[in-house]
């Protein structure tokens, strides 16, 4: 099980860099197993990412990852989203800054997509895995023109009815060089 928390820190960090992973995110996930992925339904599974205002993600290049690995293998799938909304709102901007005004991204599994995370399944039960990650990657298609950093949130939802958990909270990322799609 440590090893599990571990891998999950390990890959959220590097896909958000200096992001804050919320505790309650580590908690949610730890308590799932690899068997618990076996009995999602594609369908219900959601991302929402959101974005402040003058930023837009290039959906159609947006992948959730979902990695096993275990004694009998590993197996990864990099599932393609489409969005089901596209829209304003605001997110936290932490205990002392106010609220940040944000676009906002929910999204869904590709037909492909939930294809592929039926076949990781498949592979679940198959061979037994012991751990798993989550990534989420989705690029810009647009940029503010003087665009030096962005703060950017990632949450996930595997079943109807539960709540969101917290993949990437209130994470900045700063630019080292000018971005392309500005």
């Amino acid at each position: 099980m440590r090893n599990f928390v571990a891998l999950v820190f390990a890959a959220l960090l590097l896909c958000a860099g200096c992001a804050s992973i919320p505790l309650s995110t580590a908690l949610s996930l730890s308590s799932l197993s690899p068997r618990d992925l076996a009995q999602v339904d594609p369908t219900q599974v959601r991302v929402r990412l959101s974005v402040p205002a003058g930023y837009d993600l290039n959906i159609s290049a947006a992948r959730l990852t979902l990695s096993l690995s275990g004694p009998a293998g590993a197996r990864s799938a990099a599932m393609g989203l489409v969005p089901l909304q596209v829209g304003p709102g605001t997110r936290s901007g932490g205990v002392f800054s106010s609220d940040i005004r944000v676009l906002t991204y929910l999204l869904a599994l590709s037909p492909r997509g939930a294809h592929e995370l039926a076949a990781l399944q498949k592979f679940v039960l198959a061979n037994n895995p012991k751990s798993f990650t989550f990534s989420v990657n989705a690029p810009f298609a647009k940029l503010p023109a003087q665009a030096r950093e962005v703060t950017f949130w990632a949450d996930l939802r595997l079943r109807q009815g539960e709540p969101f958990m917290r993949l990437i909270d209130d994470a900045k990322i700063r630019f080292e060089q000018s971005p392309i799609g500005r």
